[in-house]
C-alpha cells in the first residue's frame, strides 16, 4: 500500500459536449479533487489527533471492555478519520452519530491486503490482535489478558483496491475496483510501537520538545537581605549580592535553559544574525557582566539587578516556548495511515494534535521568541553600571506603561529597539538628548529610576538629586548615609528600616536612600515610605506640618472655565462669572468654624491671571482663624499647612456648573470622596518649621500668601514662556535659530563658530596638552547670536516666536547683547596655566574662557557638573 501523497495530480481535464470519458479522465479528475482534500487538511488545518478517541479499559462480572469515545484525527496521508458503523446489517452506508465503539474480544490479525510497511519489522510483520465483537471468527475474550500494560492500542486504516480475484459475484470490469478504507483497532506491543515511533519525525519532534519544556522552570534569585553586622563597608555589599547570584545557581540554570531552547529551536532563528551571535558567544557575554573580582568593588548590586532583568525577559520566552505548539509542512511519511491511541490508563505512545501555523499564531510567537533572544543580547552586551553622563533622574515607565531603559545599560540602539514588543511607543532612557528631559512631560508612573551616581561624590550626589527633586516636583523624599563616615548611623538606620530594599530607583512616595563610602556613591537602596522629619524641641517653637494634596478641580478645568470669559459665549443656559466654591464642613480638633454650608465665589477673572492662588486666598480671607490654604505651583498641589498636633476635616464642593457635584474631604490622614479614600497615596506632608509665638492669627500673618501666581507674582507666567520657546524654536527650520542644543561645532552659527576654531587653533599651534569645551547658554538651548540680532532683534513683530524669545531674553535675563562663546580649557599640567593665560589673552573680549587644573586623585572639575561639548 503506498501513500496517496506520495505523489498528487496538479492539474485535470475538463470535459466537453458530447465527449467520450474514458476511465483515465475521470480518476484523474477524482484524484486530483481527493488530493486537494487531502493537502488542505494537513497544510492549513494539522495531524493527529485532534479531539476525543480516548481510550477507556474496564471489568466488570468476568467481562473485560475496551471502549474508544468519538473523536476525530488526520493521518499524515491526509486520511479524515472518525469511528462509525453500520448503519444497518449488511449496508455500506454508516453512521458516526456514536458516543464510542466497545469491545469485548480480540482475534489474531494479519495485514495481508493492504501490507502496511510501518507494520513490518524486519522483514516480518509483527505480532498483532485486532478488536472484535464476540462470535467473530478466532475471537477470544479478553478477560483474562494480562499483557494490556505491555500493548499499545493502534487505529489503523487499512487501505487497499479489492482485487478481481476477491470480488465474489461482482463483476469487477463493470462495478470498477472497490478501493477498501476499513479501521482496524490493533493491539501491538511495544517493541512494534516504538518501531512506530522511531519511523515517525513528529512524534519524536514534539516528544522531545515536551521534555525540554518540562524541563525548563522559571528561575528565581535569592533575596539579599541587609544586614547591618555583616555589611560594614562597601566590599562587604559587593559579597552579599554575589553571595545571592552564585549560591541561587540562577546563572547556570539560566545558560542550561537558554542553551536548550537555542539548540533545539535552531531552525527559527539560524537566519537571524544577533541570536546567532547570541548562541556562540554565550558564555563570553556571562563572563562578561558576572566576572567577579572579590579582591575590589565590582557594583554587584547592579549585577544582581541586571540578572533580574535578563531572568525576567527568560520568563517571558518561556511562556511563548510552551505555546509554540503548530507544525509547518508536516512529514507525510510519519503516520500516514494510522494513529497511535495509547494504552488505557497511561499517557505514553499517543498522538498529540499537530495545528497547522494557519489556525495558530506560530509565525507571531516564532517573532516574538527571536525578538526576546536578541532582548537578552543586547541585555548581556550592554551592561555598564557607570556612564559618564553625570545623574539623571526618569519616571519608571513611560507612555502605556512602558517601563524605562535604566542607566546601567549602555546607550544602545539595539536595546532600545528591542527593549518593549511595542513598536509604536519608545521608551524613556538614561541618555535622552537635551531639550528631551522626561520629567518635563506629564507622565503617570510610580516611580523613579535614578542614575549616574555611582562612583561620584556622596554628598554632591545627594544635594544634587534633592535638587532635582525640588526642581521637578518629584514625590520622594531622600536620604544619605556615609558607610566610612556614619557608622553608627547606618548600624541604627538598618536595625530601623529592614525593609530596604534595591531598586535602582525609588516608588513615588518613598524614601531614597544613598549610600557611599569615604563620600565615594557606591549603591543605592529604597524604602516605599517616606522617613518622618527630625523634630527637636524648643520653648520658643511649634511644630508645624505642611500636607499636599490633589485639588478637587482640575487645572486645565480652571483653565478652560476662565478662558471662557474671553471665548464664544455658551448658547445654552447663562455663562459663570464666578468659580463657586461650597464650603460644606469645616472643624479643627472637633471644634466647628461654620454651623452650615458656606459659599466662596472667586471671580473668573481673577483665576484667568492667577489661577489656583485667587482661590486659596480668598479661602485664607473667608476663614482668617483656620487652617493656611496654599498651592505649591511645581508639584501642582494644594497646600495645607496646620500645628502639627492638630486634627482637621474640611470639605469641598464644586458648584461652578453643577449644584449635585460631589464632595471631597481633607483631613490630615488622606482625601476623601465621601467616606472612602479617593485616591490612593495622594498626600503628602512634611514638617513646616518656623517661629510660632501664638495662634492660627500669627500663622495667618506669616503664611497666608498675598497677590501671588506661578512666578511669585512679578513675570506672569514668563519664564514658562521662555522655557516653552526654546523648545518651539528647537522644532521650527530656521536655520538662524536652530538647532537650539548645540552637539557638535558645525552647528554652530558661522560668528561664533569662526572664533572658537581660531582658539582651537591657537590652542594646538601652542602644544600646551588640553582638553577644550564649550558650555553655557550654546548647549542649553537659550543663545541668541549675531545673526539673531541682525534679524529679529530691532523687529516689534511678537506674533513671530524669535522675537519674542529675544525680547524675554532681554526682560529675564538683562541681555541685549549676542551670546559670547563659553570656553572651558581644562589643563594636564597646573605649571602650563600661567603660559596659557598669556596665550588666551587676546581672545577674552571674544569669548568667556575658563581655565581649570588637571583632574589629579579625581578631583570633580567644574566643568563636570554641567552640560558640554568636546571641542578638542
Amino acid at each position: 500500500m503506498s501513500s496517496r501523497l506520495t505523489s498528487i495530480l496538479p492539474n485535470y481535464s475538463s470535459y466537453q459536449a458530447d465527449q467520450v470519458l474514458t476511465h483515465t479522465q475521470l480518476n484523474e479528475t477524482i484524484a486530483y479533487f481527493e488530493d486537494q482534500d487531502r493537502l488542505t487538511r494537513i497544510g492549513l488545518s494539522g495531524v493527529g489527533i485532534a479531539y476525543g478517541l480516548t481510550l477507556e479499559r474496564q471489568s466488570s462480572a468476568g467481562v473485560t471492555t475496551i471502549t474508544v469515545h468519538q473523536g476525530y484525527g488526520i493521518t499524515t496521508d491526509g486520511d479524515l478519520i472518525t469511528l462509525y458503523r453500520p448503519l444497518e446489517e449488511g449496508s455500506k452506508e454508516k453512521t458516526i452519530q456514536i458516543p464510542s465503539l466497545s469491545f469485548t474480544h480480540y482475534r489474531p490479525f494479519e495485514d495481508e491486503h493492504a501490507q502496511y510497511d510501518r507494520l513490518i519489522q524486519g522483514e516480518e510483520q509483527g505480532e498483532m490482535y485486532e478488536l472484535c465483537e464476540e462470535g467473530a471468527e478466532e475471537a477470544h475474550p479478553l478477560h483474562g489478558w494480562e499483557d494490556f500494560d505491555d500493548h499499545v492500542l493502534l487505529l489503523y486504516l487499512e487501505s487497499y483496491p479489492r482485487s478481481p480475484d476477491i470480488c465474489g459475484d461482482i463483476n469487477c470490469d463493470n462495478q470498477g475496483v472497490e478501493q477498501v478504507a476499513k479501521l482496524r483497532f490493533l493491539l501491538i506491543p511495544l517493541a512494534l510501537a516504538e518501531h512506530l515511533v522511531e519511523g515517525d519525525s513528529i512524534f519524536q519532534q514534539f516528544n522531545e520538545r515536551s521534555e525540554i519544556v518540562r524541563a525548563l522552570r522559571p528561575i528565581s534569585l535569592m533575596k539579599v537581605q541587609v544586614n547591618g553586622d555583616t555589611v560594614k563597608q562597601a566590599i562587604d555589599l559587593d559579597r552579599q549580592y554575589r553571595i545571592a547570584i552564585e549560591e541561587s545557581n540562577a546563572l547556570e540554570d539560566f545558560q542550561s535553559g537558554l542553551r536548550s531552547i537555542l539548540d533545539f529551536y535552531n531552525t527559527l532563528w539560524h537566519n537571524d544574525p544577533v541570536v546567532r551571535q547570541l548562541s556562540n558567544d554565550l558564555q563570553g557575554l556571562l563572563d562578561r557582566g558576572f566576572d567577579f573580582d572579590n579582591s575590589q568593588y565590582g557594583y554587584n548590586q547592579y549585577r544582581y539587578k541586571l540578572l533580574l532583568d535578563v531572568l525576567d525577559t527568560y520568563l517571558s520566552l518561556l511562556q511563548l516556548v510552551r505555546k509554540l505548539h503548530a507544525l509547518p509542512n508536516p512529514d507525510i511519511t510519519a503516520f500516514p495511515k494510522h494513529l497511535l491511541l495509547g494504552r488505557p490508563g497511561h499517557e505514553d505512545y499517543r498522538h498529540g494534535f499537530y495545528p497547522s501555523p494557519v489556525i495558530s499564531d506560530y509565525y507571531r510567537e516564532v517573532e516574538e521568541i527571536r525578538f526576546l533572544l536578541r532582548k537578552i543580547y543586547y541585555q548581556l552586551f550592554s551592561f555598564d553600571p557607570v556612564p559618564d553622563l553625570g545623574v539623571r533622574i526618569i519616571p519608571i515607565a513611560g507612555k502605556d506603561n512602558v517601563p524605562s531603559i535604566p542607566f546601567y545599560y549602555h546607550n544602545s540602539s539595539g536595546l532600545r529597539q528591542h527593549w518593549t514588543s511595542q513598536s509604536l511607543i519608545t521608551p524613556f532612557t538614561y541618555f535622552f538628548d537635551l531639550g528631551q528631559n522626561p520629567l518635563l512631560f506629564e507622565v503617570e508612573s510610580d516611580g523613579y529610576l535614578i542614575g549616574g551616581h555611582l562612583g561620584q561624590e556622596g554628598e554632591n550626589t545627594f544635594q544634587l538629586i534633592r535638587d532635582r527633586v525640588r526642581e521637578f516636583g518629584l514625590e520622594f523624599s531622600i536620604h544619605h548615609i556615609d558607610l566610612a563616615l556614619q557608622p553608627r548611623e547606618y548600624q541604627q538606620f538598618i536595625r530601623e528600616h529592614p525593609g530596604i530594599t534595591h531598586r535602582a530607583g525609588v516608588r513615588r512616595g518613598g524614601t531614597y536612600v544613598l549610600i557611599s563610602e569615604n563620600n565615594r556613591v557606591i549603591a543605592d537602596f529604597s524604602l516605599n515610605y517616606t522617613l518622618s522629619p527630625i523634630v527637636h524641641q524648643g520653648s520658643s517653637h511649634i511644630k508645624v506640618e505642611e500636607c499636599r494634596y490633589p485639588w478637587i478641580s482640575s487645572l486645565k478645568y480652571l483653565n478652560n472655565l476662565s478662558r471662557s470669559l474671553r471665548g464664544t459665549p455658551r448658547r445654552v443656559g447663562v455663562a459663570p462669572t464666578h468659580y463657586r466654591l461650597v464650603v460644606n464642613e469645616y472643624a479643627i480638633n472637633g471644634q466647628a468654624l461654620i454651623t452650615g454650608p458656606v459659599v466662596v465665589n472667586v471671580p473668573l477673572e481673577e483665576i484667568l491671571t492667577r489661577r489656583m492662588h485667587a482661590i486659596t486666598e480668598a479661602l485664607n480671607r473667608r476663614f482668617p482663624e483656620g487652617l493656611i490654604f496654599d498651592f505649591n505651583e511645581h508639584l501642582k498641589r494644594f497646600v495645607i499647612i496646620r500645628a502639627f498636633d492638630d486634627q482637621f476635616r474640611v470639605t469641598f464642593s464644586d458648584n461652578t456648573l453643577s449644584v449635585s457635584s460631589p464632595a471631597f474631604t481633607y483631613t490630615q490622614e488622606g482625601y476623601f470622596r465621601g467616606n472612602q479614600p479617593f485616591r490612593l497615596e495622594s498626600q503628602r506632608c512634611e514638617e513646616r518649621r518656623r517661629y510660632r509665638p501664638t495662634t492660627y492669627r500669627q500663622l495667618q500673618d506669616e503664611f497666608a500668601p498675598v497677590n501671588k501666581d506661578d512666578d511669585q507674582g512679578r513675570y506672569q507666567g514668563r519664564w514658562a514662556e521662555w522655557y516653552s520657546l526654546i523648545e518651539r524654536l528647537d522644532r521650527t527650520r530656521n536655520e538662524l535659530v536652530t538647532p537650539r542644543f548645540i552637539r557638535r561645532l558645525n552647528d554652530l552659527p558661522n560668528s561664533v563658530r569662526l572664533i572658537i576654531e581660531r582658539v582651537r587653533g591657537t590652542l594646538n599651534q601652542s602644544s600646551i596638552p588640553h582638553e577644550l569645551y564649550l558650555s553655557g547658554e550654546w548647549v542649553e538651548g537659550g543663545w541668541v547670536s549675531i545673526e539673531m540680532l541682525n534679524r529679529y532683534g530691532s523687529s516689534n513683530n511678537i506674533h513671530e516666536p524669535a522675537v519674542r524669545f529675544v525680547q524675554l531674553r532681554r526682560i529675564l535675563h538683562h541681555k541685549d547683547q549676542a551670546t559670547k562663546a563659553s570656553l572651558f580649557v581644562v589643563l594636564n599640567r597646573e605649571s602650563d596655566r600661567t603660559r596659557l593665560m598669556n596665550i588666551l589673552e587676546p581672545w577674552t573680549n571674544r569669548a568667556d574662557i575658563y581655565i581649570e587644573g588637571p583632574r589629579v586623585r579625581g578631583r570633580r572639575l567644574i566643568i563636570d557638573g554641567k552640560e558640554k561639548i568636546r571641542i578638542t
